[in-house]
Parts: C-alpha cells; sequence; structure tokens
C-alpha cells in the first residue's frame, strides 16, 4: 500500500516534465513502501530503490470522478439488463420455438466458437511472450489467408448479401496483404525488440497470469450467456420476436463494451505492475493480486469503462483519418486536401485527449483517464516520441492476431453451420458473423497482457529518458525516424 507524504526525503514526477526531482533528503528510503498507487486526496508517495521516495499529485477532479462513476454505474447496469433480455429471450424460444430451429447446426458452432478463440487468444499471448518476432512476423501474414479462408465460407451462402460481405472481405484481406508487404525492415526489428525487452523487463509474477486467466474465465462465463441470447433469436417466434433487430442490435452493443471493458482491466493492471517495474525498478511478486483487486474495486475501473467506449472510437476515426490520407497521396484538389486536412486535424486533437496510453497512468497515478491521455500524450510530444508510439507495430500485431482469432472461429462455425443445415444456407452467414466477435474480442482481451507492457515501457521512458532500465531502443529508433525524415 503506498504511503503518504511524511517528511522532506521526497522526489516529484510531473506529468509535463516527465521527469523525476529527487528531494533534499532522498537518500532517506523506505524499504517497505510499494509501488502500487492508491488514490488519495492530495498526494502519496512510491519507494523506488533507485529514485527513493517518489510524490505523485493526485489528478482526479470532482468532474472526472463523477463521470467515471456514474459510467461504471451505467455499465453494471447493463449487465443487469443484459442477464434480464436472456432470460427474456430464454423463456420466449421455450414458450414459443420456432420448428426449423437446429440446436446442433445454429448453437453447438457458436459453443464452439468460444472455445477455439479461448484457445487461439491463449496462443498468441504465448507466442508474444515467448518468441515476439516470430509473433509479429505470424500475424501479419496470418490474417489475410485466414480472411480469404473464412470469405470461401461466406461465399457458399450464395446470397446477393454474402456476395457483398465476401467482396468486402476481399478487399480487406488484400489491403491487410500490402500493409504486411510494408510493414517490414527497422520497424518490424524495433516493433520486435521492445515486445520482447517491456514484456522481459515487467518482471510479471507468475500470479499475474493466473488472474489474468481468471479475467478469462469471466469472459468465458459471459460469452456462454452472450451465445445462449443470441441463439435464443433464432430458436424463438412470435409477436415478441418482431423486435429481434433491436434485440441483436442490443446484444452487439453489449458484447463489444464488455470485452472492451474486460480487455482494458487486463491491460490497467497488467501495466499498473509493468510501470513500476520499468520505471522504478521495482519488482513485487505478491502484487498482482494487490494490482488487480485495485484496479477492480477503485476508481480506475470507472475510468475503464468510460476509455472502453471513447478509445475505439477514437481509434475508428484515426484509421479513417489515415485511410483518407493515403487515399488521397499528393492530390491537390480541393475536396482531397481540405476532408484530408480536416480529419488529420480532427484525429489529432482526439488522440491528445483521449488515447490507451493513458490507460497506464490510471492503473500507475490514478489520474481520471482523459487527464492521464492529456498528460501521457504531453510527455510523447515533449519528447518527440508522438510519431514513434503512433506508428508502432505492437498496435497492428495486436489487432492483426485477433483478425486471425476471428476468422479462424467464423471459418469453423460458418462451415459447421453450412453442412449440418444445407436446407438454411443463409444462417451460416450471422453464425459467421457471430463468431467472428467471439473471436476478435477473447483475443484482444487476452493479447493486452503484452501490450500493455509496450505502454508501460513508452510511458516509462517519456517520464524519465535518463532512466537505467529501459536501454536505448527508443533513442535510436527516434535517431533513425529523424535520418529518414531527413532524407
Amino acid at each position: 500500500m503506498a504511503a503518504r507524504q511524511g517528511g522532506t526525503g521526497v522526489g516529484e514526477i510531473t506529468a509535463a516534465g516527465g521527469g523525476i526531482t529527487p528531494g533534499p533528503g532522498s537518500a532517506a528510503r523506505t524499504p517497505t513502501a510499494s509501488p502500487y498507487q492508491v488514490p488519495l486526496e492530495i498526494e502519496e508517495q512510491i519507494y523506488s530503490p533507485v529514485y527513493g521516495n517518489i510524490a505523485v499529485r493526485d489528478s482526479r477532479g470532482c468532474c472526472s470522478g463523477f463521470t467515471a462513476s456514474f459510467t461504471k454505474i451505467l455499465f453494471i447496469t447493463h449487465l443487469v439488463a443484459f442477464i434480464a433480455l436472456t432470460i427474456f429471450l430464454g423463456v420466449q424460444a421455450s414458450s414459443h420455438p420456432n420448428p426449423t430451429y437446429k440446436p446442433f447446426a445454429h448453437f453447438i458452432p457458436l459453443a464452439s466458437s468460444v472455445i477455439l478463440s479461448i484457445i487461439a487468444a491463449c496462443f498468441w499471448t504465448i507466442l508474444a511472450v515467448t518468441n515476439p518476432a516470430k509473433a509479429i512476423k505470424t500475424s501479419l501474414w496470418t490474417a489475410p489467408v485466414s480472411a480469404l479462408g473464412c470469405d470461401v465460407v461466406i461465399l457458399l451462402v450464395g446470397d446477393g448479401e454474402a456476395l457483398g460481405i465476401g467482396v468486402l472481405i476481399v478487399v480487406i484481406a488484400i489491403a491487410a496483404a500490402l500493409y504486411s508487404c510494408w510493414a517490414t525492415g527497422p520497424r518490424l526489428q524495433h516493433a520486435a525488440a521492445v515486445l520482447s525487452t517491456s514484456v522481459n523487463g515487467a518482471h510479471l509474477p507468475f500470479s499475474a497470469s493466473c488472474l489474468v486467466l481468471f479475467v478469462v474465465l469471466a469472459a468465458f462465463g459471459y460469452m456462454a450467456f452472450w451465445t445462449v441470447a443470441i441463439s435464443c433469436i433464432s430458436a424463438a417466434e412470435g409477436h415478441f420476436m418482431d423486435f429481434h433487430i433491436v434485440y441483436v442490435a442490443a446484444l452487439l452493443v453489449s458484447i463489444s463494451w464488455t470485452m472492451q471493458v474486460l480487455r482494458y482491466f487486463v491491460y490497467v493492471a497488467v501495466a499498473r505492475l509493468a510501470h513500476a517495474a520499468l520505471a522504478h525498478g521495482v519488482r513485487m511478486p505478491g502484487g498482482a493480486v494487490e494490482a488487480f483487486c485495485g484496479t477492480m474495486s477503485g476508481p480506475a475501473f470507472g475510468d475503464i469503462c468510460m476509455g472502453a467506449v471513447l478509445v475505439p472510437v477514437i481509434a475508428a476515426v484515426r484509421s479513417f483519418a489515415r485511410a483518407i490520407n493515403a487515399l488521397s497521396g499528393g492530390n491537390d484538389e480541393f475536396l482531397f486536401s481540405c476532408c484530408q486536412g480536416c480529419c488529420l486535424s480532427v484525429s489529432e486533437k482526439l488522440m491528445g485527449r483521449v488515447n490507451r496510453w493513458g490507460f497506464v497512468h490510471v492503473g500507475a497515478r490514478g489520474k481520471a483517464f482523459c487527464v492521464a491521455s492529456r498528460d501521457v500524450w504531453s510527455l510523447f510530444v515533449l519528447r518527440g516520441m508522438a510519431k514513434l508510439v503512433d506508428s508502432d507495430l505492437t498496435g497492428s500485431f495486436c489487432f492483426l492476431s485477433a483478425v486471425t482469432g476471428g476468422t479462424l472461429a467464423s471459418l469453423v462455425a460458418g462451415s459447421w453451420a453450412l453442412a449440418m443445415d444445407r436446407d438454411r444456407k443463409e444462417l451460416a452467414l450471422p453464425i459467421s458473423f457471430y463468431s467472428f466477435l467471439i473471436g476478435y474480442y477473447m483475443c484482444r482481451m487476452m493479447i493486452a497482457w503484452p501490450q500493455a507492457c509496450v505502454a508501460a515501457y513508452h510511458v516509462a521512458y517519456a517520464e524519465n529518458p535518463q532512466n537505467p532500465h529501459l536501454g536505448t531502443l527508443i533513442p535510436d529508433h527516434l535517431r533513425e525516424l529523424q535520418a529518414l525524415a531527413a532524407d
């Protein structure tokens, strides 16, 4: 547990400067203090064997605290509503069964996709931890190949809707393949080196792995309920099922928000541990339980619920801006140049206020999410790291790994549905789509573990570039980027 300020032997970490200013008595150290942060009203101390006692000011305003608390209550209310909807759909399926519904052809493929997605998620995480270079290279090429395999199943459905989705998947697969060809050389080597260094330098205790698996079990329980709910929509008929589009939309919103919350819960808890080791040289083998429980019970969980909504939206805007920039190229036409400049300007402003790196300070510093995002991005700009972190391949690796997991689950479930119910081939399309979401979100949640270590590594360097625990990977790559810009 973090200790309150109790003397003059303190230093201070400031968001603006990111450095550590030792106090006049920094030699006096408290060996029993812990690096794990608990928000206090004014400030707290973090003990570091390297820097001594470090005072960290609290950055939670009343408005931010209210917003986080409201979002947390809203998320819990949504879970209660989700359970109620599942029960309602189950009752409808039991009292008004659809005679054409075949559980073995419709429900079992979805249930199997949950198991398959957990296996794929564990595979990607273990590969990322044990062999980062191979993990990144594998994700770059398996994503487009597995997408094309999934596309074959969708095209076998044979209707116009499936044809349109199949064409879209082909375009996405080609774009992913072109990206894989582009993301080579120094960027790939740097991403693999940072992933390896950050995971090894984080010194995560074994208990952290056990707690991540506990979150996976929680996700499995949610997915089981969600699979039952989405299957009951097809298994029921009657007047209440006239609103099946509304039920499907509600369930899609629920799975997106819930799995994003679980993902960033793992992200914040692991980043809390990794930041302590990377920034302050502290290794606490028994701290995983404290980190996970503190993230769940403290105000950080409300920030996670809020960030789980905002970060994907900002990421989508950022991706759209990049796509517009790539399409416009050097075109000087007014429409292209205006749209390009507007999109880039909006995405830059949003990125400075809401970004996933802010979750590191949410866990390590107890800051409100928007405050943490702003402070961390200011540090990146101050250190000249904004372009480096924005172009880091770790985010692409996590996304493509999740896409691979999703397409594999979709391929298996869609093939099963087609083989078992040839008379209603059109049902294979929604089953493939739902299975993709299950596989994607499960892998995304699991792969948040190494991604959090990389984020903590970048934030720790931005706070103190002279940190002896971080090596020279970031400054070396910054010089490479500067050299390329000069050419």
